[in-house]
């Protein structure tokens, strides 16, 4: 006997097995029961998802034994009649081979003849939407008003190619994407019928790449049982079927969060490896993406189509990240995703949009970086106090200079006694040539500075750090907000170790790109060249 394939061999002969439509098989079995059968009916849906098998149950329904019933025998002669396309009563047509306006014509003189054996002469147009518009309006008047004995049954996976007429004339039924849930649990149905030894992960492999359709999981299953004998693993299935591990998926969000540039080229080369087109990798790592996303999100995770201890993994995966940074991964990749089919070299594309996305720095909410005010008013409270202690160090000329020089102007235009007055402007004018003889004579000398010298310690940066900080906040918004978990540590009169208390590496390689900027105000600050360094000292 010829091998059956299976996707023929477990084809539903009931409305009882058909799986994943519940909605549409429920409301046919009570239009049976209500005896309010309608005379056309037209079945819309994605592939392999059980619109021409219903047509057909329907169709045996309908010439039941006894009558129509929708608890037919299925192994009834007629039944089987209909099921091996031999029922006189049953005409299936396929539209893309019948599609002219003559066909149609025939059809409406065959369904004017009674049925051979059964109550209804069924005619079943499959992939109706090929139909040409004469052809669909000349069944228009015999679709509306049948003979008794007539129904008429499409199926098309485009119904926005079929005229308004036509529907408008029928029954529409939407068949669904049929869930990964049920797909796996009907091919371990299978399996476990057939004899056949599986592992989770791989009927989980098989379901996911059938992306909704039945029929392509199964005949994806007859292509893993092929290739792995009586006992399917999920190795023998990922070989089998090209597949793409999770495991690559999450190396890759690894890479681009760690900012490892050595294990994205080696990702990339895994990638390139498996020898599926670069578009599908993108889509893959999109939907990766996503599945991070639900994770992270409260009681997302109803939304993965996938086995708990999958779930279990993006429940971690997603702990690691900022939801606005797989936002903007996302973005990108749906953007390049829109190009790159038509990409002379796609994988090169690919290539550059990971090591694009490897240098994409730390997402901050707008309003940090605007009111930066926000964490340096908590810095400038304690700036006024410190700032009293440094003030005679570099700034005490401008403040003695004003209060000194321009109350002696109005005292001497006032009528009061001018003794005093002359001295003390004499006395603040020499204050302020030596003040200015000293600044001309440091101008001169680089290493010449104002303050103490003992100052240039680590408690002297600490102590000016507030101010410090200040200055990076307004230079730098988004470095400054990170600086804020840290402080200065060591200092050996050169080199300023900066040490983080609860930053990531993340942030630390990210504050590490504007070391330039805060050596600068550093110099300013301790009239001195500084170098910085960063080290990472946890939370």
């Amino acid at each position: 006997m010829a091998y059956k394939v299976l996707s023929l061999k477990w084809r539903p002969q009931s409305f009882k097995d058909v799986v994943g439509q519940d909605h549409i098989t429920q409301t046919l079995i009570n239009a049976f029961e209500q005896d309010r059968i309608a005379q056309g009916y037209i079945f819309t849906g994605p592939r392999g998802v059980g619109k021409t098998t219903t047509a057909r149950i329907l169709a045996m329904a309908l010439n039941a034994e006894g009558g129509a019933s929708s608890n037919f025998d299925p192994d009834s002669v007629i039944s089987r009649e209909i099921a091996d396309g031999r029922s006189l009563d049953v005409l299936e047509i396929d539209g893309a081979s019948n599609r002219g306006i003559e066909e149609i014509r025939n059809l409406r003189e065959q369904i004017k003849f009674a049925p051979m054996k059964g109550a209804f002469r069924v005619i079943i147009i499959d992939e109706v939407h090929m139909l040409t518009t004469p052809a669909f309006n000349a069944l228009l008047r015999t679709l509306e008003e049948p003979p008794p004995h007539g129904k008429f049954i499409f199926a098309t996976t485009d119904i926005h190619k079929v005229p308004a007429t036509i529907i408008s004339r029928c029954q529409r039924f939407d068949f669904n994407r049929i869930s990964l849930q049920i797909i796996s649990e009907r091919l371990e149905f299978i399996l476990k019928e057939e004899g056949i030894s599986f592992d989770p992960e791989s009927i989980n492999a098989i379901a996911k790449k059938a992306d909704g359709s039945m029929r392509d999981g199964l005949s994806l299953l007859d292509q893993a049982i092929s290739f792995c004998g009586k006992e399917i693993n999920y190795d023998g299935v990922v070989k089998a079927l090209g597949l793409i591990t999770d495991e690559l998926y999450f190396e890759f969000t690894r890479c681009i969060r760690e900012k490892d540039s050595t294990g994205t080229v080696n990702m990339l080369s895994s990638f390139s490896s498996f020898g599926i087109p670069a578009p599908e990798v993108m889509v893959g790592m999109g939907g990766h993406i996503r599945n991070i996303l639900y994770a992270g999100v409260k009681d997302g995770e109803s939304l993965l189509e996938m086995n708990t201890e999958h779930k279990q993994r993006y429940i971690q995966e997603s702990e690691s990240w900022d939801r606005r940074d797989l936002l903007r991964i996302s973005q990108v990749l749906t953007d390049v995703a829109a190009t790159i089919r038509r990409a002379e070299d796609p994988y090169l594309l690919l290539e550059m949009t990971v090591l694009k996305l490897l240098e994409m720095d730390q997402s901050f909410y707008i309003d940090q970086i605007i009111s930066n005010g926000g964490s340096s008013l908590k810095v400038r409270p304690k700036t006024p106090e410190k700032a009293e202690s440094v003030q005679p160090i570099k700034k005490p000329p401008n403040p003695i200079v004003k209060k000194k020089y321009t109350d002696p102007e109005k005292k001497l235009t006032a009528p009061a006694p001018v003794v005093k007055d002359p001295l003390a402007l004499t006395k603040d004018k020499n204050q302020k040539n030596e003040i200015k003889a000293q600044l001309e004579n440091n101008s001169d000398k680089e290493d010449a500075v104002i303050p103490i010298p003992s100052e240039l310690n680590i408690e002297g940066i600490i102590e000016h750090w507030p101010s410090i900080m200040e200055k990076i906040h307004l230079v730098r918004p988004s470095i400054g907000a990170i600086l804020e978990e840290c402080k200065p540590n060591e200092f050996d009169g050169n080199n300023l170790i900066i040490k983080t208390t609860g930053g990531s590496g993340f942030s630390v390689k990210m504050v590490e790109r504007g070391i330039p900027m805060i050596e600068k105000i550093l110099a300013d600050e301790m009239d001195s060249p500084i170098k910085v360094n960063f080290v990472n000292g946890g939370g």
